[in-house]
């Protein structure tokens, strides 16, 4: 699932992949921590909670102390899933729990493309609406300065607060004859005005519907790999072997096979555990 698109599906050979198997008392999560491996409980705030004091130890098992890993926790449960991070995850790493029941292979594969390599690996923004918030039309000026803080640290550049082509950060894509469809789009980061987007479409914003990171997602990867890698990075690095396939609207998008009503899932935004 990791690797089945763009962009990572191209740099596969850049990761080194560990399958470490937890088992636990219980075949599914529950509010008892003692009955499953990674202590992993649910919660009504943000659909799971974890200490993360269990996972380094399996973890570790496979990965050498002093490597940064990025942890692809798989549960069984029917929470669509939720991602712990630590800033850049550079110095700690970041947490993402995809939950399996739901919709089975098919909707994880999206659920991993979204937690694991949107948020715990990317450092992607969500670009949905949340309807179910209460205040969900406007962003809030205390929410605006926790996003102004995220993109201080290189967090969630994806979304914008301005409107204005030259000042989001995907300004250089605007234009570019490779992306005729890139623009400003109104919506995102669970608010309908106040934040805008690079897409219409993204599996950040839609992973149920299209399993598409759209463009500036995927620079935003691939810079994140190169640099990671110590190779270093450069647009015309990215544009040599960037790919959109699968974008929706191409002739090559990719829609999951059934629609699942919101019956007790939802997507929880990040949780951040670096004080904001």
């Amino acid at each position: 699932s990791f690797f089945s698109i763009e962009p990572t599906k191209t740099y596969r050979d850049y990761f080194n992949v560990h399958m470490v198997y937890a088992v636990s008392r219980r075949a599914c999560i529950g509010d008892d921590p003692s009955q499953v491996a990674l202590g992993t409980v649910l919660d009504k705030t943000n659909g799971i909670s974890n200490r993360l004091n269990l996972i380094p130890d399996y973890v570790y098992t496979a990965v050498p102390r002093g490597v940064i890993p990025y942890p692809s926790i798989i549960m069984n449960n029917n929470n669509v899933g939720l991602t712990f991070l630590k800033g850049s995850g550079i110095i700690e790493p970041n947490y993402s729990f995809s939950g399996y029941s739901i919709g089975g292979r098919g909707y994880l594969k999206s659920t991993v493309l979204h937690e694991s390599v949107g948020h715990g690996f990317g450092l992607l923004a969500d670009e949905y609406i949340n309807y179910l918030s209460d205040d969900w039309q406007e962003i809030s000026d205390s929410k605006k300065n926790r996003l102004k803080l995220d993109h201080e640290k290189g967090l969630s550049l994806n979304v914008s607060l301005t409107d204005d082509p030259t000042s989001v950060y995907w300004s250089h894509l605007i234009g570019h004859s490779r992306y005729p469809y890139v623009g400003v789009y109104e919506g995102g980061y669970y608010y309908a005005s106040g934040v805008w987007r690079s897409e219409y479409e993204s599996v950040m914003r839609s992973s149920r519907d299209y399993l598409y990171f759209n463009a500036i997602s995927r620079e935003l990867l691939v810079k994140r790999i190169l640099e990671l890698s110590g190779e270093g990075y450069s647009f015309e690095k990215f544009l040599q072997t960037d790919s959109d396939e699968g974008r929706p609207g191409k002739g090559t998008s990719v829609r999951l096979p059934f629609s699942i009503k919101r019956n007790g899932w939802v997507h929880h935004p990040p949780v951040m555990l670096d004080g904001h």
